[in-house]
């Protein structure tokens, strides 16, 4: 006997359309994900972030792991939270950014690497997605290597706003993307991507790296809009006190690191054009 589910997904073959959110894909099997999100003081956070990811894994996916890449230098009880969750369940793992790799490059790093299965997903530990919508990008994930979110109606100060504006289109002048927010960290990259693209970013530029690169080797990329959410708790650690503006060692840092970046891209355009 046909279940609604399984009508509704013959319905959608039939007019060449994608499976729905929650169906079964790769011959009757949910895809197995790992969702991982890099953290650094993150304790009011973890409890609610934990919790919303568990709640659509367990809707969506086959098998599922959730990694949170804590950096060593927190102070708080952030992985005193995480090994507690571990031991209830242990698809909830705790990986450790070391105190010399500091940077969300590196935690984004070691959470690819760190992943069992194919189809990762990634977010911010702070809140601001609404984590139900990693439905929306499952349609997709067969035929997209990468599935960028973009955040719609952004619930941040207006002057983070606009110095986010500012960067985004200066990464479009210099590396030629078409993505329209190339720092939303809320994103699916199969990881078939990371055997051809190597990511040297180590800083606040590691996630439009990710972009510029996979563009760039041939991949193929989609982009879906997601819901944008007021901070739950904490605080930015890129910005400063007073003004919404990221600290001039911030600022800095993402210059050095479009240099390097520009080099390492245009050094190996160099060397494959003279082979």
């Amino acid at each position: 006997m046909k279940t609604e589910t399984s009508m509704k997904a013959e319905k959608r073959k039939k007019h060449g359309a994608k499976p729905g959110a929650g169906e079964k894909y790769d011959h009757g099997r949910k895809p197995d994900i790992t969702f991982f999100f890099p953290a650094y003081n993150e304790e009011k956070n973890l409890p609610k972030l934990i919790k919303d990811a568990k709640d659509i894994l367990e809707e969506v996916a086959g098998k599922w792991e959730i990694l949170i890449v804590l950096y060593a230098g927190s102070t708080d009880r952030s992985a005193e939270i995480v090994e507690s969750l571990h031991k209830k369940d242990s698809r909830i793992r705790l990986v450790m950014q070391p105190k010399d790799e500091k940077g969300v490059g590196w935690g984004i790093k070691l959470g690819f690497d760190a992943a069992r299965y194919e189809h990762i997903f990634y977010a911010d530990s702070d809140n601001q997605f609404y984590l139900r919508e990693l439905k929306n990008f499952l349609p997709y994930i067969h035929d997209y290597d990468v599935i960028a979110g973009y955040r719609i109606n952004r619930q941040d100060p207006w002057l983070r706003i606009l110095t986010s504006r500012v960067y985004n289109t200066l990464i479009r002048l210099l590396f030629r993307t078409k993505e329209r927010d190339v720092d939303c960290a809320f994103r699916y990259v199969n990881k078939k991507l990371f055997r051809k693209v190597k990511l040297i970013c180590r800083l606040g530029l590691a996630t439009s790296e990710l972009l510029v690169k996979a563009r760039r080797s041939g991949f193929r990329i989609r982009e879906v809009g997601v819901t944008h959410l007021p901070r739950y708790a904490g605080a930015s650690v890129f910005e400063g006190e007073g003004l919404p503006l990221p600290r001039l060692s911030v600022v800095m840092d993402l210059f050095r690191e479009m240099r390097v970046l520009w080099k390492d891209i245009h050094g190996r355009e160099n060397i494959n054009s003279s082979r």
